[in-house]
């Protein structure tokens, strides 16, 4: 799935953590009362943590990508 840029990258990202939030915040909840209650749960904290860290690793790999390698040169006199 590493066909997406960098920005798709972090804009799914933010989502995860958006949705993170929202979970976090209530897991499960009941609009109305009794047997006509309408209920609403919410993704698994698990999924959604390893969705965070998949963008986590992809962002971090693209980053290294472009980011421009340093040659060190070293020179060896003998004694």
């Amino acid at each position: 799935m590493s066909a997406l840029t960098l920005e798709q990258w972090r804009e799914r990202l933010a989502g995860y953590i958006a949705s993170e939030k929202r979970i976090l915040e209530s897991q499960e909840y009941a609009v109305g009362q009794g047997g006509t209650a309408r209920r609403n749960r919410r993704a698994d904290l698990e999924q959604v943590q390893a969705g965070i860290r998949e963008c986590n690793a992809e962002i971090a790999k693209i980053e290294a990508a472009a980011t421009p390698r340093t040659r060190r040169v070293f020179t060896l006199r003998p004694y």
